[in-house]
């Protein structure tokens, strides 16, 4: 069920990224796209607005790694976005909780202690977090982001 939803929500995300970074004034809504390519490695975060709820896609294409793509599903936590990021890797499938601090039109990937079980990675505390400012995903035109 979880493939399914996670499915559905990408496919919804693509078709809004028709209208990149527009806002819906009706509903609230809106989707906006980063990116951060160097060194051989790609992201791509893709992000719907639904009111307080933000769901997505996200695309790990690092450099001697395999490609990890999948959904994310939280919200804002002040300036920091806190979701869970459903993804597959090597035909499986896992869950890990990520965070993005949003600086001004960027989003810098958080990183922190970890807890694993069986089902799901969280962090020990997103309080105490820390973001690689030399990692940055620039604000893109949706469209661009459809290429990967």
């Amino acid at each position: 069920m979880k493939i399914i939803l996670g499915f559905c929500s990408i496919l919804a995300l693509i078709a809004s990224c028709d209208n990149p970074g527009n806002q819906d004034n009706k509903t609230g809504n809106y989707v906006s796209c980063y990116s951060y390519t160097g060194n051989g490695d790609t992201i791509i975060l893709k992000l719907l607005y639904v009111g307080q709820s933000i769901t997505g896609s996200l695309v790990y294409n690092l450099n001697g790694k395999d490609k990890n793509i999948g959904t994310i599903q939280g919200g804002m936590k002040g300036d920091i976005l806190i979701a869970d990021y459903n993804f597959q890797s090597e035909g499986s499938w896992s869950t890990r909780q990520v965070a993005f601090k949003k600086l001004d039109d960027k989003f810098i990937e958080g990183y922190g202690d970890i807890i694993s079980t069986d089902k799901k990675t969280v962090f020990r505390s997103t309080d105490s977090l820390h973001f690689n400012e030399n990692l940055k995903l620039m604000e893109i035109d949706c469209d661009k982001s459809n290429q990967n």
